[in-house]
């Protein structure tokens, strides 16, 4: 036992979680970027809010939030595709995507400036340590 008394321990014949996740079919419905980011997926098929209460809120529409809607939506397709390789629809908006997503960041770096240390710089000086950073908010209102 720890010293600290708290370790823990599962009763004897405790029951072991039984998961649940929904078949996608082919070609399902699918969230704008934006809304499902917020939402957590990009398939409403798969949105099932954690005791029935759903995240209503918006992100406000910033070259920022865009770039993480973007993110995100590639990262849900991957996965999806990842199942479901022969979907030629979600490999279409796919790639869409991700050219989106490209030319966002490029965009996005030679207004704002890196948005993380790897990216590449045209700059003589280093710019990562030049204000504002990508995640305060407050100073990238218009980002």
């Amino acid at each position: 036992m720890a010293e600290n008394g708290r370790e823990g321990r599962l009763p004897a014949m405790a029951p072991l979680a039984n998961p649940y996740v929904p078949f996608q079919l082919e070609n399902p419905p699918k969230y704008e970027a934006q809304k499902g980011l917020v939402r957590g997926t990009l398939f409403p098929g798969l949105d099932l809010p954690f005791m029935g209460m759903v995240n209503l809120h918006e992100l406000p529409v910033t070259p920022l939030t865009q770039l993480q809607a973007l993110g995100f939506a590639v990262q849900e397709l991957a996965l999806y595709l990842d199942t479901h390789r022969d979907d030629r629809e979600a490999l279409e908006l796919y790639r869409n995507y991700q050219q989106l997503l490209q030319k966002g960041r490029e965009e996005y770096q030679k207004r704002f400036g890196p948005l993380t240390h790897a990216a590449p710089q045209t700059s003589e000086d280093y710019q990562w340590l030049d204000d504002p950073w990508p995640w305060e908010f407050t100073k990238n209102k218009e980002a």
